[in-house]
């Protein structure tokens, strides 16, 4: 394009001209770069008022560059949209478009509607393939990964060299393993042409695959099938580094090392309830399944304890234990003979186990790591004024400083006292009101004064329980922070979808297990069907269990493919460092009282009847089982 050549000669010729009236007698002069760019966007805004429709898009869009490289990305984005792009060439229009989506995520629609693919007809293969991908981040923007893999699968036909189109694959399957397996499942009734239908039966045949022998075949099956697919030539990474790495773990005997008796023998009892759900559904679908073998914790005070019955009882493999002090002896063995998941941290040592956890920690690091991506930067985080409360506080804060962030206030809530004013004090709306008064009291006359909040944060982070929830929202509309987005852990949602009572939560956006927000698994069904409330906080034991079950076979595959990860029910599971499964949540907002997330098939779940003398409130926190007592 010629059009940005042409700007930078007026710029180069302005600037001749005004350096050639001054005296060349004078000394070199400090010059204040940050004038410069304005007054250079100021020409170039004052130029474009008089000009032809595409010299002044030309000249708005060299503007709005400059201010993107001055930080001013509102200003730009104000220039952008100044700019019609009917009247523009498509190369133009392209250029102007491709500039404005990352800055006008807010407003998905018209994203859509200037990105539409007919405006660009007449773009070369290589710009049609940087508009479907362009499309496929606000896809994805609205939670729509379905639509998103198939932009991509455009961009990847119209691309001709190898390494992009292998970039967009390793993108079409990443994106395509976030789409529900209902919505996959569905999606082949449609008319798709070969692409589609090649990388859609993929990524169905592989999602229902839950064993490394029925997974190679499947793999095996779809190349027959498919031979001629581009996703043959050019396989995705993730998909091809998991195949050729390590190998499936077997065992025919695995210890459970859990307390049968004690403070924490009825979370240990719904874990183990949740493996027998997932042997038993393993059964029912003709697998060979292992022997559990228990080793009770309770009786046992030291690690080698637990290894010498595990090696007399002829165990292959161990799941725990829950208690820190005997994990932390585990790791730092010279050599553990038996490989071991434990179901709680463990520190760095010679033998660090694997290790599975419901933790807190993990929903700090999706809800930092959602926000920041969602263009946020400046937090407000509230959480419970108790020690449980204070420690996600920290990590809340932890995360957001690892990924770029800042928390600029804090709130510890008391549940005794009145939100109102600790909400106000929060959002400095109280500072506000005192300087009216004191205005009404120096002045002595009525004054026409409105509150304002706090200008320094941009998103709220909160961790509150349901009942806390439902009132400090409404607290933080009537201070002025409707307009913030609020990011929330799952402490807020008892698991129970109830329209009415919730209403006041709409607009939040929380993360929680696939267990409570995707549509329930067969070993979930199973449990529910036999009265278990599996979607309490309580509830959520039993996912850890049915997840240890599933999951050890990969272990060592995970544990040599870094990113490579299994769709779990706590969450999808990967293995980064320190032999630690992370999990990356399902994440929902509330919209009408109820979470988006929730289907018909899950309401209907969730109405199943309370446990008889299990701890089914919903303050229990499965998170802090491993300090020996019931969770907050």
């Amino acid at each position: 394009m010629t059009i940005l050549p042409r700007l930078s000669f007026s710029l180069l010729l302005t600037a001749a001209l005004i350096s050639g009236c001054s005296s060349p007698q004078k000394p070199p002069q400090v010059v204040d770069k940050t004038a410069t760019a304005k007054e250079s966007i100021d020409d170039l805004l004052r130029q474009a008022q008089t000009e032809t429709p595409v010299t002044a898009a030309q000249l708005r869009l060299r503007a709005a560059q400059i201010m993107l490289q001055e930080d001013q990305p509102e200003q730009a984005l104000a220039t952008l949209t100044l700019i019609d792009l009917e009247q523009l060439p498509p190369e133009l229009a392209f250029e102007v478009a491709r500039v404005r989506a990352p800055l006008d995520t807010d407003n998905t629609q018209e994203l859509m509607r200037y990105l539409d693919p007919s405006r660009f007809g007449a773009l070369p293969a290589d710009q049609q393939a940087e508009l479907a991908q362009l499309r496929a981040d606000v896809w994805l923007q609205q939670d729509d990964p379905l639509a998103a893999a198939r932009e991509l699968m455009l961009s990847s036909q119209l691309s001709i060299d190898p390494a992009e189109q292998q970039r967009y694959h390793n993108q079409i399957w990443q994106v395509l393993q976030r789409v529900p397996q209902p919505q996959l499942r569905a999606s082949m009734n449609t008319s798709n042409d070969y692409f589609e239908q090649g990388w859609l039966e993929l990524a169905l045949m592989l999602r229902q695959s839950t064993d490394l022998p029925t997974r190679e075949q499947a793999l095996n099956d779809w190349r027959i099938l498919w031979e001629s697919h581009p996703a043959m030539q050019l396989p995705p990474e993730d998909l091809m580094v998991v195949e050729a790495a390590g190998e499936l773990i077997s065992a025919n005997r695995i210890g459970v090392v859990l307390p049968l008796s004690g403070n924490l023998a009825k979370p240990a009892a719904a874990i183990r309830e949740g493996m027998e759900a997932a042997l038993e559904v393993a059964r029912q679908q003709g697998k060979p399944t292992p022997t559990l073998v228990n080793i009770d914790s309770s009786q046992l005070f030291d690690a080698s304890q637990i290894m010498l019955q595990a090696r007399q009882l002829n165990v292959d493999f161990l799941i725990g234990p829950l208690d820190n002090t005997l994990i932390q002896q585990l790791s730092s063995m010279p050599q553990l003979d038996i490989p071991v998941l434990a179901l709680n941290s463990a520190p760095a040592g010679p033998s660090t186990p694997w290790q599975l956890e419901l933790s807190s920690e993990h929903e700090a690091r999706t809800l930092a790591q959602k926000a920041i991506a969602e263009g946020h930067k400046r937090f407000l985080v509230i959480t419970p004024g108790a020690p449980w409360g204070d420690r996600i506080r920290d990590s809340l804060t932890n995360h957001v400083e690892q990924v770029g962030g800042q928390v600029v206030g804090t709130l510890g809530y008391d549940v005794n006292a009145n939100y109102d004013a600790q909400v106000a004090q929060l959002m400095k709306t109280d500072a506000s009101k005192a300087r009216e008064q004191s205005l009404r009291e120096l002045l002595r006359h009525r004054l026409e004064f409105q509150e304002r909040r706090r200008k320094d944060a941009d998103a709220i982070l909160l961790t509150a329980l349901p009942e806390a929830a439902r009132l400090i929202k409404p607290m933080l509309d009537y201070h002025f922070a409707a307009d913030m987005p609020i990011y929330a852990t799952s402490h807020l949602y008892p698991g129970d979808a109830d329209a009415t009572r919730d209403v006041d939560l709409n607009g939040i956006q929380f993360c929680d297990l696939p267990w409570i927000l995707q549509p329930p698994s067969d070993a979930h069904r199973l449990l529910s069907s036999s009265g278990k409330n599996t979607l309490s906080r309580f509830g959520r034991l039993y996912a850890l269990g049915v997840d240890a079950i599933n999951i050890y076979p990969w272990l060592e595959q995970l544990q040599l493919s870094p990113g490579v990860y299994i769709d779990g029910e706590t969450g999808r599971l990967q293995i980064l460092r320190d032999r630690q499964l992370q999990r990356e949540l399902t994440c929902t907002r509330f919209e009408q009282g109820m979470p988006l997330s929730i289907t018909e098939g899950q309401a209907a779940e969730i109405e199943s009847p309370n446990e008889t003398g299990q701890a089914t409130d919903a303050n229990t926190d499965a998170a802090e089982t491993s300090e020996g007592v019931p969770a907050q």
